[in-house]
């Protein structure tokens, strides 16, 4: 291919930068645009009754024409989430390794996207999209199949390591091609794009066969049942406890569908060994309790009397003598929530390990130093970290510039700025559609900050709900006002208050009378007004009032 100066190469990070999760970065030429990844994000807090977050593809949209595939690089939902959201409204082809294609596929099946073009490939492949070149690369992490990304553009070869560590006894003997990274490094790179969830940490993530001795050990002290919580992201980790409880005569049972065709999958590509008789189904094989394992994938799948739900028709009950394992650590904002868990079980007798005192995590993400080791491998002209909060970014920029790289060729950007290339230089293009798509049931991107807001002072103060009657000719209050209380206060020991407010609405129903104000609007506001006013003085509570007028 003869470069040209006029050549460009935009990247556009629709998301996953200055966040974890919600990962998707398109790279766009003159004639074609692909992605890598498309994930959603576990909500935050303050999203009240929001189940997921989404990219905002309009930017693909308004350049459908040009949208030329998606490559994937694991199949974690904050990388392939929200496929089923895009494929819904843009066909387009899905790259990605075998396992990763077979999430994909299975997700697109509970979605009801039966035809789509997904095409699995192997590391080491070449898979042409428009005049982009892909090629997948091995990468340790805690799901088998990922993948680090090398692109061929116009500009030159551009590599997304996904998220990637340097694990150098992985239980599946599929070790991060060093090889392949360092020999694309001698070829020559033009751009980095690298994981920074972890770049905050020092030193190099441990191997996920660090949790061999620890898993050995407690279940060979445990007397009873074993429920092991949070295998949802490590396969790895659930090998390892279907194969240490088969030693101990203990047979595993896996307590979430999608886990066990998750599980299976794996099997049947050749990414995890282990038999089938050491599974069991607690609805056909009866055991004694000192003979169980059963895995769940999270606090999710335990209520708040620390029932275990096995699917939506059974469950089980943790009880005395019972071994609870916390496998993962709390995310982001859940400390407080499997605390109270914890507690819960340790009041019905439960022995409970909470992850961070059994072992040390193994993260799955690169430290510090293997983020220099990926540098150092890849030497690359220009460097953009991602998949991570600002502060990780920047962590990462800094590691950049520890191992040589130039300050002006290190950019830390956010979620829809531009960065345009060309083989000879950089700069900051301009800003594109990108945010946070809502997904609340059914509806998707109908909630917006307007009805967040109201969410919020909802659950904050509650609601006043006043219904007047007036006469239609007359404008004079036929019923009412009567006033019902939502989360505001306790109707029944508020007698007085409520007395009190509905005066207060009368007496804004004598001023819009007085004024010959007839429209409802102002009716309305004048209610809200006078009995807002009125509320907080007495209680220094805004709930949230909605009059409801009447004519007959």
């Amino acid at each position: 291919m003869t470069l040209s100066t006029k050549e460009k190469l935009t990247l556009i990070p629709l998301g996953g930068v200055g966040e974890r999760g919600k990962n998707m970065l398109l790279l766009e030429t003159e004639r074609d645009i692909i992605a890598i990844d498309c994930g959603f994000m576990i909500p935050e807090e303050e999203l009240l009754g929001i189940d997921l977050v989404i990219p905002d593809i309009s930017y693909l949209l308004e350049n459908r024409d040009k949208f030329r595939g998606i490559i994937l690089t694991h199949g974690h939902v904050g990388h392939i989430g929200a496929l089923p959201y895009l494929l819904k409204q843009i066909s387009v082809p899905v790259i990605g390794t075998p396992i990763t294609i077979g999430i994909a596929q299975a997700m697109l099946k509970n979605a009801g996207i039966s035809k789509s073009d997904l095409r699995s490939v192997h590391s080491g492949e070449q898979i042409a999209l428009g005049n982009f070149e892909v090629e997948l690369i091995t990468v340790s992490h805690t799901l088998p199949g990922a993948a680090a990304v090398a692109v061929s553009t116009p500009c030159g070869k551009v590599v997304h390591t996904g998220d990637f560590h340097f694990d150098q006894t992985p239980p599946n003997g599929h070790f991060t091609d060093i090889h392949r990274l360092a020999e694309l490094g001698r070829q020559g790179v033009f751009l980095l794009l690298s994981d920074s969830t972890n770049a905050e940490v020092a030193g190099y993530s441990p191997s996920e066969r660090d949790t061999e001795p620890a898993i050995r050990s407690i279940l060979q002290g445990a007397k009873g049942r074993v429920i092991m919580v949070g295998y949802g992201a490590s396969l790895y980790r659930l090998q390892q406890v279907i194969n240490t409880a088969a030693t101990f005569g203990r047979r595993t049972h896996i307590a979430w569908p999608e886990g066990l065709a998750l599980l299976d999958l794996a099997r049947k590509v050749g990414h995890l060994t282990f038999s089938s008789s050491s599974l069991f189904d607690p609805k056909i094989d009866s055991l004694p309790a000192e003979q169980q394992v059963i895995v769940v994938s999270g606090f999710d799948s335990l209520d708040a009397t620390g029932s275990i739900r096995y699917n939506s028709r059974s469950q089980v009950t943790v009880q005395e003598g019972d071994t609870v394992v916390l496998v993962a650590p709390p995310g982001p904002g859940s400390e407080k929530t499997i605390a109270r868990h914890i507690d819960n079980l340790f009041k019905m007798g439960a022995e409970v390990y909470p992850e961070l005192t059994s072992w040390r995590h193994p993260f799955g993400h690169a430290c510090r130093q293997e983020l220099k080791l990926m540098l150092n491998l890849i030497q690359p002209r220009f460097f953009v970290p991602i998949h991570g909060e600002y502060r990780q970014l920047v962590w990462h920029a800094r590691v950049a510039q520890q191992v040589g790289m130039a300050p002006d060729n290190v950019l830390v950007v956010e979620n829809g700025t531009s960065i345009e290339f060309t083989p000879e230089k950089v700069r900051l293009g301009g800003r594109v559609t990108a945010g946070k798509v809502l997904v609340d049931g059914l509806g998707v991107g109908d909630v917006g900050n307007i009805v967040l807001r109201d969410r919020k002072q909802l659950s904050q103060d509650g609601i006043i709900i006043v219904v007047v009657t007036l006469d239609k000719e007359t404008g004079l209050v036929v019923a009412g006002p009567d006033i019902v209380s939502r989360g505001f206060v306790y109707v029944r020991e508020a007698e007085a208050l409520l007395e009190e407010a509905k005066e207060k609405v009368r007496q804004a129903l004598e001023k819009c009378q007085t004024s010959k104000a007839t429209e409802w609007s102002v009716i309305k506001s004048q209610v809200r007004d006078i009995l807002g006013k009125f509320l907080f003085e007495r209680t220094r509570r805004r709930p949230m009032i909605l009059p409801i007028i009447m004519e007959i």
